[in-house]
């Protein structure tokens, strides 16, 4: 008890300077704590395009999935630079026999709204995405699971229909949604306001404008070093890279090559260059009657695009032709085959002999504008090459978005531009882009849809290879794409910010460094 009924003086007087001592130490405290906070510390990232949904495993897309993963954690991630599958979620995995696999998942983690995270998570973001109502452009990716259970808060079993050897590397992109909180909120109270166990918060989405994210405090790798992510949504590259080059953004991708030394000299920022996993083709619609079903005419497409040329004359070299469907990050590439050669004399003879008069051919030919390197001027300068030969193509620009409905539900020309990606397995390319029925197929080929389901379920990595490299070769028989590169991210960053580029494209800042002042 402080004082006494008698007043004494002396006693007052003591504690008063006790009491002054003690606020002028926590004051000191205080001082130093903020002293020794980073000022500024904001990243702003310049996209193309907003995020299709903030509801993770809902749309399968790279622009909104890199946004998501800032908030949500997947079950396995990709260790750099080897990109080899390494623990998150689940710091360990068994299968016990061919169709059932157990996840060991992390103690200890918390979503951001303080749920723990734990087995039933896993279960019901599983059970989101096989939902019909959700409409979950994931489903098809995880039809094989015919049973989730958690055999406890930690355990999670997972069943196959068949051997579903690719599983594991589906799970390196299963974002986790807390159970409880979602069915508290329903959909549209969570895309309001997501929570996930990942590195950053949501605090505000502004659509086609801005999402905004802070540092989560309690991440349980550790607390960010930047603390707040705005990805900025801006459609015009110009825009984009000369926000980079005032200072108004900090990370823009898709620098185009000319402007590299422009960057490089800016004072402002630099270039980070990666050779991407992902994939850049001109796909050849043949889901409705026309040329396009013809598989002469297709080849001669490939015959009639002087690839090199345009790597060189409009990516500046930074760009790497593949000769089939698969990259060189991709397991079983089929290093055996060669690009198709430039040589229109023959495409013409391919199209007569296919029936057709090359100077009697009208193509539609939809591209997206600002999503890859240069996509725009790469459709019309494909168009160009093809009316070398008499084929007439109008390219069709289109906002992502709409690019991406078009492709959905079929409504594109006969010849759409797509880049696929990220991709480390010969299944997770072939799967969805070969076969009727999936989300951004645009081809079916009945040898394709007897071999493609065969192979998915071969465990045996040997023979694995075998029947995935005969398939790449009959794709590349069918010529179901002009095949055009591997993509090369060229990123600017600010001098600000210490990061680099990842070949599996995620933008992840928890990987970054403040280095400003």
């Amino acid at each position: 008890m402080f004082g006494s009924s008698n007043g004494n003086n002396t006693a007052r007087t003591v504690r008063r300077a006790a009491l002054a001592v003690i606020v002028l130490a926590l004051t000191s405290l205080v001082s130093v704590g903020l002293a020794q906070t980073k000022p500024g510390s904001v990243v702003r990232i310049g996209l193309g395009a907003d995020a299709r949904t903030m509801i993770p495993m809902t749309i399968v897309d790279e622009t909104t999935y890199v946004q998501l993963q800032n908030m949500f954690d997947p079950l396995l991630i990709r260790q750099r630079p080897s990109m080899a599958l390494s623990p998150n979620l689940a710091v360990s995995w068994k299968y016990t026999d061919p169709q059932t696999l157990i996840l060991d998942l992390r103690h200890g983690v918390k979503f951001q709204n303080g749920d723990p995270f734990t087995a039933k998570d896993v279960v019901f973001t599983m059970h989101y995405i096989q939902n019909a109502a959700n409409k979950s452009e994931y489903a098809a990716r995880y039809a094989e699971v015919d049973k989730i259970t958690a055999l406890n808060d930690y355990t999670v079993e997972i069943h196959t229909k068949d051997p579903f050897p690719v599983l594991l590397d589906r799970l390196s992109e299963f974002l986790v949604m807390p159970a409880d909180y979602f069915q508290k909120v329903g959909a549209d109270g969570f895309r309001k306001h997501p929570v996930g166990t990942g590195a950053y918060e949501f605090v505000s989405h502004t659509p086609d404008q801005q999402l905004v994210l802070k540092a989560n405090p309690n991440y349980w790798r550790g607390a960010p070093d930047i603390q707040q992510v705005v990805f900025k949504y801006i459609p015009e590259f110009s825009s984009r890279l000369a926000g980079l080059l005032t200072g108004e953004l900090d990370i823009v991708k898709d620098i185009p090559p000319r402007s590299i030394p422009t960057v490089n000299a800016s004072g402002t920022a630099k270039v980070e260059e990666i050779t991407s996993s992902r994939i850049n083709y001109i796909a050849l619609v043949n889901l409705k009657p026309g040329p396009m079903q013809n598989e002469l005419v297709r080849q001669a497409m490939n015959y009639a695009v002087n690839v090199p040329l345009l790597i060189k004359s409009i990516l500046d070299g930074h760009g790497t032709q593949v000769a089939g469907a698969l990259p060189s990050t991709s397991a079983c590439q089929d290093t055996s085959l060669k690009p198709y050669p430039y040589d229109p004399e023959k495409a013409k003879a391919l199209i007569k002999q296919a029936g057709y008069d090359p100077s009697k051919l009208v193509f539609t030919l939809d591209t997206p504008n600002g999503r890859y390197p240069k996509d725009k001027q790469v459709a019309e300068a494909i168009a160009a090459q093809l009316s070398q030969i008499g084929i007439t193509v109008h390219v069709r620009v289109n906002e992502w978005g709409t690019h991406l409905d078009r492709i959905v539900h079929h409504n594109t020309g006969a010849m759409f531009l797509l880049g696929w990606g990220p991709n480390f397995t010969a299944q997770n390319v072939i799967q969805p882009l070969f076969q009727k029925g999936w989300t951004y197929s645009g081809f079916t080929d009945p040898q394709l849809e007897q071999l493609i389901p065969q192979a998915v379920k071969v465990v045996d990595p040997t023979q694995s290879c075998k029947d995935w490299t005969q398939i790449q070769q009959l794709i590349y028989q069918k010529a179901p794409w002009i095949f055009l590169w591997q993509q090369h991210d060229i990123y600017g960053v600010s001098n600000k910010v210490a990061w680099t580029p990842r070949a599996d494209e995620l933008d992840w800042m928890y990987e970054a460094k403040w280095v400003g002042k």
